[in-house]
Order: structure tokens, then sequence, then C-alpha cells
């Protein structure tokens, strides 16, 4: 599934997901919270959406599992791609915790009429050390960031410059991780969150190209023909991104039958197929 579920709830909606499973909400939430009796409809209901990220009222009485992603995208899953606004956003930041790190570079890419149409880029003064890795990598080190705007600044910034985001996608390679620190940064500032759909191109990828083996964007830029003019910072790996989103959607529209957000949502959350395993032949006795 594309809701921001662990580990354990998101195998949990795969087997029923296999299963074809249509359940109340009650027995949705009974065995997607592992009780050993069903709570009362309303409490049930109130958990279940707070769990999948949606408001409670887009809940049927009876849940399709499998046709959960598009009810919790609501209106905006019936929208066509050709007429779908996405955000493609690349984050530079100090380290990997969006507890104990910061954002240092913000990088993202307008497209609408499925093509680009305007980006934005700044740097951020972190008010912290930059380690050496961090610098070693992108190439910023502190010198760069005097007098770049501090996160409050930078992140309300990129949220006026994303203007009203109802139904917009948010869009980047390993979106967990870019969605968690820019949600933490909204939230932090004051900053309403994000309503719309997020996806993941490294997921797109694996279930639109099952061959292609690895899923890093340098592996799927170099699938795409994609130049990335400046890679490990944020607007050169936002606008690689960017292209690679487009090259999925025009796959996903001629092999998949992909027309509506709902429908992208729907694939991103399909079930990978398991690759069988060949046994390597005993080699026969030597006589």
């Amino acid at each position: 599934m594309s809701f921001a579920l662990g580990p354990p709830l998101r195998r949990v909606l795969d087997r029923l997901d296999a299963a074809d499973a249509t359940l109340s909400v009650p027995e949705l939430a009974q065995r997607l919270l592992s009780l050993t009796a069903p709570l009362e409809s309303a409490l049930a209901r109130r958990i279940l959406a707070t769990a999948l990220g949606c408001g409670a009222e887009r809940l049927p009485d009876r849940v399709s599992v499998r046709e959960l992603p598009r009810i919790v995208e609501g209106p905006s899953a019936a929208r066509p791609l050709a007429s779908a606004e996405w955000i493609v956003v690349d984050l530079e930041t100090t380290g990997v915790s969006s507890e104990q790190s910061t954002i240092l570079e913000i990088g993202a890419v307008r497209i609408r009429g499925l093509r680009s149409v305007e980006t934005f880029h700044t740097l951020v003064d972190p008010g912290m050390a930059i380690p050496p890795f961090i610098t070693r990598l992108t190439g910023i080190d502190r010198s760069m960031v005097d007098g770049a705007p501090p996160l409050g600044a930078a992140i309300a910034a990129y949220h006026a410059w994303v203007g009203a985001a109802e139904g917009t996608a948010f869009v980047a390679h390993n979106a967990s991780f870019d969605h968690r620190f820019v949600a933490i940064a909204f939230e932090r500032h004051g900053l309403a969150p994000w309503p719309g759909p997020v996806l993941c191109t490294r997921r797109l990828a694996r279930r639109i190209l099952p061959d292609l083996g690895r899923y890093d964007l340098d592996t799927l830029s170099a699938r795409f023909g994609i130049a990335n003019r400046w890679r490990h910072r944020a607007l050169g790996d936002a606008e690689a991104t960017a292209q690679a989103l487009l090259a999925l959607l025009a796959i996903a529209q001629e092999a998949h039958a992909v027309a509506e957000l709902g429908d992208l949502v729907q694939l991103q959350s399909a079930r990978l197929a398991r690759k069988r395993r060949t046994r390597a032949a005993t080699p026969a006795p030597v006589r």
C-alpha cells in the first residue's frame, strides 16, 4: 500500500489485497491492528482513517482492500493524468534521521499538462555544522549556506510556491524520505500538511520496469537517457526525477492502461510479483 504504514501493517494489507478482501470498517480495523474482537463502528472508522492518513468520511461501510488506495485519495483519484499537477521534490539534508537532521537544500519541479513548467530552489542555513560526509557527497559547505534563509523561511517560501496543493501529487525518488522531512518541517513551522497523494518513482519503477534490476536514480536515469546536470544537488536530482516520472507515466499509460491519478496510486500499491528462484542443478557424481 502507499500509505504511511509500518511494515507489519503493510504486510497485513498486502495479504488482504492478495485475497481480494472486502470487509466492514470494524473488520478491517480488527485485522489491521490484530485485535481479538472488532471495535465499535465509529471508533474503528476514526482509528482506521488515522492509520491510512485520510478523512473518516472517505471510508465506506464496506471496504474493498484492493480499492483502498483510490478511496484514500478521494476526489483527486479521478483526475486524468494529463490534467493532474505534480510537484517533484528532492532534498539534501544533514543526515538521514528526520528527527536529528535537518534540510540543507530544497529543489522542486512543477509538472502540469505532463510537462515541466517551473522550478523552485533554495539552499538552507541548517543552523548547525554540516557533516564532512555530506559536504563530500553534495559539495555544500558552510561558506555556501552563509546568507541562505533558515529553515522556517525556506520552507515557508516552498509552501507558498507550491500553492493550493489539494489533489496535487508529491513525487520524489524514495519519497518516504523526502516527504517525511517536508512533513516535519511543515508541522514545526505551522504550515498545513500536504493534502495530495504521495508517489515514489522508485516504487513505480519497480512495478513498471520489473526487469530493471536496480532502481536507484542513476540506473533509472541511464535507462531513460536522462543527463543529470547536478547529481546529489537538490534541483539537479529533482529535474532528473521529473524526467523519469514522465517516462514512467508514458509506459504506465501504454502498458498498464493507467488513465487517472488513482490508477497510478493503485499501481504503486500493487504487490510485487515474487521472482521464482531457480535451483542450481546438482552435478552428476564422478564415476
